[in-house]
């Protein structure tokens, strides 16, 4: 999303960020977010390690911007959706490309245990999410009703449904797919929605 102000020079460092972030993501879900060093990923991102620190601090930041990426995915299937649908369903087919990525991906349950491996990582990425997801969902709410403390309590009961199917999702032994689960929790919650 690059704004009319953004100069070419903001634009290729967000690219660039880009980038590294998503060689770094797949570098953390097929090896472990342990495993990878910084070289690890400036290598696979093709620049070098100084390079690699203009960019970004630690691993962490790196983390946090993928999964930023993710947040993003979902406020723009938010944003896609059939104006007249009611928030809450709107809501939870924007978590669809989440459910898609834990369907095909094999390395989508390495990518939620690392969240429950780095709370603050988890933290960082609800604030960013909840923010992007609020922005997106606050044009669906009805002007008359609408409080940000409204929206901010409906995003904030979505991503609390998604954490809650996920960590069902990762138990051992569990079958269910994420979608399934998720599909229940905000089930549960949809008479106060």
């Amino acid at each position: 999303m690059s704004s009319a102000g953004e100069s070419l020079r903001e634009r290729t460092r967000r690219a660039v960020r880009a980038e590294i972030a998503d060689a770094a993501m797949g570098l953390f879900l097929s090896r472990g977010f342990e495993e990878t060093t910084v070289e690890d990923v400036a290598q696979a991102a093709g620049i070098s390690r100084r390079s690699y620190f203009r960019y970004f601090t630690s691993k962490e930041e790196v983390l946090a911007e993928g999964l930023a990426t993710v947040g993003r995915t979902i406020a723009a299937a938010l944003e896609s959706r059939p104006h007249g649908e009611e928030p809450w369903s709107a809501l939870r087919r924007a978590f669809d490309p989440v459910v898609h990525l834990a369907d095909t991906d094999p390395h989508a349950r390495a990518l939620g245990r690392l969240m429950l491996q780095h709370p603050h990582v988890q933290r960082d990425k609800d604030a960013t999410w909840a923010s992007e997801i609020a922005q997106a969902l606050s044009p669906r709410i009805d002007s008359t009703d609408h409080t940000a403390i409204h929206v901010d309590a409906l995003v904030a009961a979505a991503l609390a449904c998604l954490h809650v199917a996920q960590q069902h999702w990762l138990a051992p032994g569990a079958d269910d797919t994420l979608g399934a689960l998720l599909d229940d929790t905000m089930t549960t919650l949809r008479p106060f929605a």
